[in-house]
């Protein structure tokens, strides 16, 4: 998860960052549940970017047509069906859809904790490529109690790739603006709500019945040179959640749980 976290700060030459990504799972004590994402894009980045590459760039963002949503569904996992969709514009220039799933068995969902353009279909593109570590779930029934595992795919330092640190010069002030100016505006969150009373949880962000597993707001970081030129030349693009956890810590918009979060609820 986090070492493609690492990828997007320290890569950021080669990265789209113009993606706004929300997603709500809600899940049932029987693990029945539904999942509604949220994804805004930076239309005028976006259709530039189309542009250089030689797409179509008349009409609105691309691969958000209803076909295209219905069509993620099957990305989401087994017995994950389309329920329904609405578009959304915001005030400063981002646009997207919200769209809404249902799943029968959060055992077999499966979400992708690194947003990216993708081909879709038409003319157009795709916002939930198929991941090679998505957030997978776990749950155990006992008593009355069911206990909820997320698992975000940490990769060990130890059988990462071996890519040493490096990526874009912090140093070079126009670097710098440059991926301020690409990573605007972009955000990542995935939140978990439980139907009911969550009992216990080593979540570090809780409020009520909803855990926030991930939420990446790149300003925070962008603003902090310092901070981001630390982690730029301490840590790879392969890092480790663990790895990564004591450098994003106080940076605000970021919250990093750690790889296995347990949820109890009934």
């Amino acid at each position: 998860m986090f070492a493609r976290f690492a990828a997007v700060v320290v890569a950021a030459v080669f990265a789209t960052g113009c993606i706004r990504s929300a997603t709500l799972i809600t899940v049932k004590p029987d693990g029945s549940g539904t999942l509604e994402q949220t994804v805004l894009m930076n239309a005028a980045g976006l259709k530039s970017m189309l542009g250089g590459f030689g797409g179509q760039t008349g009409q609105g963002v691309p691969g958000l047509s209803e076909a295209d949503l219905k069509n993620n569904a099957a990305k989401f996992g087994e017995g994950v069906t389309y329920v329904s969709s609405e578009p959304l514009k915001a005030d400063d220039g981002f646009e997207g859809s919200k769209t809404k799933f249902a799943f029968t068995d959060i055992t077999k969902l499966r979400v992708n904790q690194n947003p990216q353009l993708s081909a879709g279909s038409g003319s157009g593109l795709s916002v939930n490529a198929k991941s090679d570590d998505p957030v997978t779930f776990a749950l155990a029934k006992e008593a009355g109690l069911s206990t909820l595992t997320v698992t975000f795919h940490d990769k060990p330092k130890a059988t990462a790739p071996t890519t040493p640190p490096g990526g874009p010069d912090m140093d070079n002030p126009q670097m710098m603006e440059m991926m301020k100016s690409m990573f605007k505006g972009f955000k990542v969150g995935i939140d978990l709500e439980v139907v009911g009373k969550i009992v216990k949880t080593n979540a570090d962000y809780v409020q009520g019945s909803r855990v926030t597993l991930l939420q990446m707001e790149l300003d925070g970081l962008l603003e902090n040179e310092a901070k981001l030129k630390e982690v730029q030349k301490a840590l790879g693009p392969n890092a480790s959640v663990a790895e990564l956890k004591p450098y994003l810590k106080d940076i605000k918009g970021l919250k990093v749980n750690d790889p296995v979060v347990t949820i109890s609820f009934r």
